[in-house]
């Protein structure tokens, strides 16, 4: 039998049509290739680098004047024998959709690439690793869940079962009971559906797969006959030759000359492709180093700081609560805190006194917080009742704080919906009323949509709606989720997000999609934004989340005006949960008031000066007017397959599976124009040996899985809090050419802020 993959690197120079039974994946080269698939209407360019991914069973027109592309067929059949248990199809185009995914996809198929070319003395053991790498990473990143019809799940299952047991004696009488029907019922099902009877369709099937033994193998053909589930050999010769017109023994040597002639071509084409690849490989290897001038300031927006969601702040009610926001606020100065509007214990007919919103909006203007409101649409069952509540609201607490901090309250009027015609109307009728009451008392900030980022089909069409009615939002809110939902000519797709860098690339893909609708608009505010499925997830209470916090700032820097953290405080959830010590909550802070990385890497982005000078992939550089610098930098880890095995039942002790790997990242910075004389750099750093409270409770507690605050006394408490924090470093440097070089080094998932000052003394 063949490879689990065969590769082809060829010229397209006309048009020629790609249609296999297997899953193809095409790489572009050099020059332009374009590509037309059945199911739609729309034209594909592959570029080179770019990837397309064809489901099996699936017909493409390729064509060029001269392009050169590399073509990889995964064999449906061993495919199957891996991945028994599901069916798959892959949603997997380059040049539709931005994703850091592709990059790694592209690794792993110019390697194959690489060990067809370079022939060394472990070549088999090493191509069946990187295939296996290959499928793996294939399926965890860019399969999709489909949820067909039940006719065409039926088909397919009775392909599938075909396809499975072929080689098995398979009467009509077996496989009709294996699908619960009559020999009869069946027969008339299949020719029905498949246009040929059972017999025929499973004698092609054995064929093919005679056909590939034929080619690949050096089998008799008494051998390729019974391990294709004919008979004997005499049946086999006579239903190949009805069909091919030939004789297998005489098909068998036709392909092989053809094949040495392919071989000849191949060996050409593939040299081409890698002088090509190479010279790639070699420009991606530049110098890391992030070089900065520190005369070029820019001021910017801390964005990470705009916004801090509470959502029901009548956690604020509670006592312990409150302490610990206070002590969070006090730090990290949040600049708007976003709540929930709730409305629903008012009444019209009854006396409402609004103590308990005075008791919270009180604490919160106290601690020098503006006032973030959010009304949903999908809770409102009687808007009149909202539109009352808003204007007595209003009406109270405007004497009581007067209009000038009234007017800097925001309202956001959010759908959480996937937006279709109907449902963009209703939100515009409400839109319009809660505005007409906002602008009696001159409050301006009314946004919207919470929009989903991914749902491109729904954004056109508020779009379209905003346009045509001559409406306009100045500002725009919008919400990450950890899967996209879309329709497909298969039907609905639901897929879990696995691009490690989505935010970043759906922002610059929404950007690019709708460039008048967002030149519009002033600001852009993702206030919503989740990236694990549960809300309660191990990963919330370790170092990968502060790093991944650093990594999100860092590659969004510019492109939005908040990005907010989903939870402060692990009191938010509710008492049976919060009981345990650490329960995965997304809390900055745990119930008892320990500190987590995640909270950290916040404090770090705190100490960001006024102005930014420069950032790279893993770090961003800030400084000020007195000769100071500061470096904010993480080594945040890619997860792994095994944690999206693993992500609605997760396990502590397999934690380290969780990531691609636990490699050590080197970061070098050189600092030009800087004073010469003396600096002095203080180092802060958290990761699992220092500031980190799940790694601190597994070596205090390494046997017990679910640590309880009864095994906590305030006494263990205190010392967690005075151990738990920062590791600090401190080094000089002298500098007598104005570059300040420095390196350092960060374990997996690392943060760290470089504090750097000029030494008068």
């Amino acid at each position: 039998m063949g490879s689990l993959i065969t590769t082809a690197v060829k010229y397209c120079t006309g048009s020629e049509t790609i249609y296999t039974g297997d899953i193809v994946i095409l790489m572009g080269i050099e020059n332009q290739l374009n590509i037309l698939t059945e199911t739609s209407d729309d034209e594909t360019t592959l570029s080179e680098e770019d990837i397309l991914v064809i489901n099996s069973k699936s017909k493409v027109s390729i064509k060029a004047s001269r392009a050169l592309y590399a073509e990889f067929t995964i064999s449906l059949r061993k495919f199957k024998e891996l991945f028994p248990n599901k069916k798959y199809r892959f949603l997997c185009d380059s040049t539709k959709v931005k994703n850091d995914n592709f990059a790694i996809l592209r690794r792993y198929l110019t390697e194959l690439l690489m060990l067809q070319y370079e022939r060394t003395e472990y070549q088999r053991a090493e191509w069946n690793k990187v295939s296996c790498e290959l499928l793996i990473f294939l399926v965890s990143n860019f399969a999709t869940n489909i949820f067909m019809a039940d006719s065409n799940n039926a088909i397919e299952n009775v392909t599938d079962y075909i396809g499975e047991h072929f080689q098995e004696e398979l009467s009509l009488k077996q496989i009709s009971s294996q699908f619960h029907m009559t020999p009869t019922y069946f027969s008339r099902y299949f020719k029905k559906n498949f246009g040929v009877n059972y017999y025929q369709y499973l004698c092609k099937v054995r064929l093919e797969g005679a056909m590939e033994d034929l080619l690949y193998s050096d089998k008799n053909l008494l051998c390729v006959a019974m391990d294709n589930g004919f008979p004997n050999e005499d049946s086999f010769r006579k239903y190949f030759t009805e069909n091919y017109k030939m004789s297998p023994y005489e098909y068998r040597t036709v392909q092989k000359e053809k094949e040495e002639i392919k071989k000849k071509e191949q060996i050409k084409n593939l040299q081409t492709a890698v002088k090509k690849m190479v010279g790639v490989k070699e420009t991606e290897q530049i110098d890391d180093v992030l070089t900065i001038d520190t005369n070029n300031k820019q001021t910017y927006r801390p964005y990470w700081r705009e916004i801090i969601n509470l959502s029901d702040c009548k956690l604020l009610l509670n006592y312990e609560a409150r302490e610990q926001f206070e002590e969070l606020q006090k730090e990290l100065n949040f600049q708007y805190v976003r709540i929930h509007l709730d409305w629903s214990k008012f009444s019209e007919e009854e006396i409402y006194n609004f103590y308990h919103e005075e008791q919270v909006f009180d604490f919160l203007l106290k601690n020098k917080l503006k006032l973030w409101f959010t009304i949903s649409v999908r809770e409102l069952q009687e808007s009149e009742l909202l539109f009352a509540y808003l204007k007595k609201m209003l009406s109270h607490f405007a004497p009581h704080y007067g209009s000038n901090e009234i007017r800097n309250w925001r309202f956001e009027l959010e759908y959480n919906t996937l937006f279709n015609e109907e449902k963009v109307e209703v939100y515009w009728k409400i839109h319009d009323c809660i505005k007409e009451i906002l602008e009696i008392y001159q409050i301006k900030e009314l946004l919207g949509a919470g929009l989903e980022l991914g749902d491109w089909e729904g954004i056109r069409r508020f779009e379209q709606f905003t346009k045509k009615n001559h409406r306009k939002l100045t500002a725009l809110t919008m919400q990450v989720k950890p899967y996209t939902c879309m329709e497909t000519a298969d039907g609905m797709s639901v897929n879990r997000v696995t691009d490690s860098g989505y935010v970043k690339n759906q922002l610059q893909t929404f950007r690019e999609y709708f460039p008048e609708f967002t030149s519009e608009i002033r600001d852009i505010y993702i206030t919503d934004y989740y990236d694990s499925i549960q809300r309660m997830n191990i990963l919330n209470d370790s170092c990968y989340r502060g790093a991944s916090i650093i990594k999100n700032v860092i590659e969004c820097f510019g492109n939005t005006s908040a990005l907010p953290h989903s939870m402060p405080l692990d009191l938010s959830y509710i008492n049976g949960i919060r009981d345990k010590v650490l329960f995965g909550g997304d809390g900055l802070i745990t119930k008892q008031g320990i500190r987590k990385p995640s909270y950290y890497a916040y404090s770090f982005l705190q100490e960001a000066g006024p102005y930014y000078l420069g950032k790279k992939k893993n770090a961003i550089i800030f400084g000020n007017e007195f000769l100071e610098y500061q470096i904010i930098c993480h080594n945040c880890k890619r997860l792994s397959y095994h944690y999206y095995l693993d992500e609605m039942e997760q396990h502590l002790e397999k934690i380290g599976q969780y990531f691609d790997d636990q490699d050590e990242k080197e970061l070098e910075f050189r600092l030009e124009n800087v004073k010469n004389g003396r600096y002095i750099v203080k180092k802060h750093s958290v990761n699992m040996q220092h500031g980190s409270v799940q790694d601190e409770l597994r070596r205090i507690a390494p046997y017990e899985t679910l640590l309880m605050p009864a095994f906590l006394h305030n006494d263990d408490v205190d010392y967690l809090k005075q151990i738990l924090v920062p590791q600090q470093t401190l080094r000089t440097y002298e500098v007598d050419n104005g570059v300040l070089e420095l390196q350092i080094t960060l374990s997996a998932n690392e943060i760290a802020y470089l504090n750097i000052q000029f030494a008068y003394y």
